[in-house]
């Protein structure tokens, strides 16, 4: 239609910004060298992020509501399945542009207070959206109610975090992937009431 302009995608300005942000450090990155990297007009850039802080934020918000979409699927199988569609959630949530990056911004941040608070902001809805994961798998009979279910997550996401870790030595994902699954199947314990008893 004449006239109309065309939306900015996101993503054309967010992985530019997220690249020169792992690479540099947050505090490093202007935007003038987000614009830039995009490619965009400034304009354009900075009417959908005005600054860097919250263009970050958007970032990790992209992973959030695919981890929270993910999540909220009704789910079939068994504990296995659901505890894999876990992993795959939390990697959506902590990790929308791949571990690398992520890795990247978390040596980053050894010395970005600001980039320390936006990543500790995402871990904390992340760790909310796995409790509400675990209560689900509760209420379907994956699992009986887990004790101390604060400390399980935590649990959970810091050991994923260091699984993912190992890619830099050369480790690949679907082994990392096996490995944490089955370390998080023993900490959770299968639901009493789908065991099926043979005492008659």
């Amino acid at each position: 239609m004449p006239g109309t302009k065309k939306k900015t995608d996101p993503l054309k300005i967010i992985k530019p910004a997220m690249d020169l942000f792992a690479s540099k450090g947050f505090s490093k990155v202007t935007m003038a060298s987000i614009v830039k990297a995009s490619g965009l007009p400034a304009a354009e850039v900075t009417a959908l992020y005005p600054t860097k802080e919250e263009l970050l934020i958007a970032a990790f918000r992209i992973g959030q509501r695919k981890m929270e979409e993910r999540f909220r699927t009704v789910q079939t199988g068994d504990l296995k399945a659901h505890v894999e569609e876990l992993f795959e959630g939390i990697m959506d949530g902590l990790m929308p542009f791949g571990p690398q990056l992520h890795l990247s911004l978390i040596y980053q941040a050894t010395e970005d207070k600001i980039l320390v608070e936006i990543i500790k902001r995402s871990s904390k809805s992340v760790n909310f959206a796995v409790k509400a994961y675990l209560m689900q798998m509760v209420g379907d009979s994956i699992i009986d109610e887990v004790e101390g279910v604060e400390k399980v997550n935590e649990e959970m996401v810091a050991s994923l975090i260091e699984d993912v870790a190992t890619v830099l030595e050369g480790k690949k994902l679907p082994a990392i992937k096996k490995t944490w699954v089955a370390h998080i199947m023993k900490m959770l314990p299968p639901s009493t009431k789908t065991t099926v008893s043979l005492a008659f």
